[in-house]
């Protein structure tokens, strides 16, 4: 039966809940549904993915840095009361963290009968060492209270909700979907020349935003002891605060020359198909969309055995190596055997097949049943 399901990201920038999200309404609206893709902010790159099969509905606030801040959230929080009010979904989803609390309050101030189907997307639990973190928790109760069903993205995730009192016949754990090729086979961007007049050596690829969690600087520091003896290029696709910091290594590492941010791409599979070697650097990785992404592409990898989803991507090591997290001369070897001897590019073709597209949405419409 044809469902109103609404997808709802606080915005639609590079990060990898939003991509999935975007995804996920393409593929729902491809089955019949009738799919509005609802966001605070409809700016960034994902905005380009979705197909126009999709409703896009913006409250066109502006992000003031990583955020909305909280007088503007709670006036977000009011305006998507009334969206939900006036539009009268069958069921909504919403992600991350931030966004599966402020929904889960508008549906109630809004009295949507909808069901509720938050999306968790990081490991872990929330901080509560302070009054904004302890009152997340406590809207938390909300969310697990007002959800149909919760969705971890891994195994590890499921056990996490678990112990945050969700209970485990009310989870379910749906991976997130390697994406469909988005620009045909040589295509060509101008990143690609700059990566080239970097000189030779094998290319190592990383991909995510510039932030704490994803612990470049390990990655930079990792790469500077490689490099110490082999050549060896470095490029960090992504955005985020922390850019200046990770030149300003890369400089005083003495590496600058072979290490290339060319900010945000809309493009995975070009960034894949550039790299010998891709290396997930995280400190926490929910799942790690970039590992199946650079597989899919039969790219060997390395990943920290950051909590939850690189473990149970690379099958416990069996695909590719897993360190221990913030260790550079470790991520070095690592890095360094794989480029060696790295595995058959069918074997991570394989294993990315797993967490195809239309598997993936077949699981989020058996939710609206």
């Amino acid at each position: 039966m044809r469902k109103r399901v609404v997808f709802h990201t606080a915005s639609l920038r590079g990060g990898g809940a939003e991509r999935v999200f975007t995804l996920m309404a393409n593929a729902l609206a491809a089955h019949g549904h009738q799919v509005t893709l609802f966001t605070w902010n409809a700016e960034g790159p994902n905005a380009q993915l979705l197909s126009p099969d999709v409703d896009l509905v913006t409250l066109g606030m502006p992000i003031h840095g990583e955020g909305y801040g909280k007088p503007a959230t709670l006036r977000g929080i009011a305006r998507s009361a009334s969206f939900f009010a006036t539009h009268k979904p069958d069921a909504v989803f919403s992600a991350p963290e931030f966004a599966n609390l402020a929904m889960a309050v508008a549906l109630v101030l809004s009295g949507s009968r909808a069901r509720f189907f938050p999306s968790f997307h990081a490991a872990a639990g929330l901080p509560s060492n302070d009054l904004g973190a302890k009152l997340a928790i406590l809207l938390s109760r909300l969310v697990r209270s007002r959800a149909a069903r919760a969705i971890a993205v891994s195994q590890g995730v499921g056990r996490d909700l678990e112990a945050r009192g969700f209970q485990q016949a009310q989870i379910a754990v749906i991976n997130n979907p390697l994406p469909t090729q988005l620009t045909p086979t040589g295509a060509t961007h101008s990143w690609q020349a700059e990566l080239a007049s970097m000189g030779g050596g094998p290319v190592i690829a990383t991909a995510g935003r510039l932030v704490p969690v994803k612990d470049h600087h390990t990655l930079i520091s990792a790469f500077a002891m490689l490099r110490s003896k082999r050549p060896a290029r470095l490029v960090i696709f992504g955005e985020g605060p922390l850019e200046a910091e990770l030149r300003a290594q890369a400089e005083a590492l003495g590496v600058s020359q072979s290490v290339l941010l060319p900010g945000y791409v809309n493009d995975p599979s070009a960034c894949y198909r550039a790299a010998d070697l891709f290396v997930l650097s995280s400190t926490s990785e929910g799942f790690g969309n970039v590992l199946i992404e650079a597989m899919a592409e039969g790219v060997p990898v390395v990943s920290t055995d950051a909590p939850h989803g690189p473990r149970e991507i690379l099958e416990d090591g069996r695909l590719g190596p897993l360190v221990p997290v913030g260790q550079a001369k470790a991520l070095a070897a690592a890095m360094a055997q794989v480029l060696d001897n790295p595995p058959a590019a069918d074997l991570l073709r394989g294993r990315a097949a797993d967490f195809g597209i239309e598997l993936i949405a077949d699981r989020y419409e058996a939710l609206l049943d």
